[in-house]
């Protein structure tokens, strides 16, 4: 076994995390504004009158 220790690369610092953190939350951002504004959901979903909602049945 060798005593020498091999070379650390470099730490990312802590701004880079950010930085990449803060631009996935803004494509993310980006690309539910661009769902609702350009299609999103068509047609509301009812429920059918005949059937109540699961917390009334109990």
């Amino acid at each position: 076994m060798t005593t020498e220790t091999r070379p650390r690369r470099p730490a990312r610092d802590r701004d880079h995390r950010v930085t990449v953190l803060a631009a996935l939350l803004l494509t993310a951002s980006a690309a539910t504004l661009a769902y609702v504004l350009l299609g999103g959901p068509h047609e509301p979903v009812e429920l059918p009158a005949d059937d109540p909602p699961n917390a009334v049945r109990g």
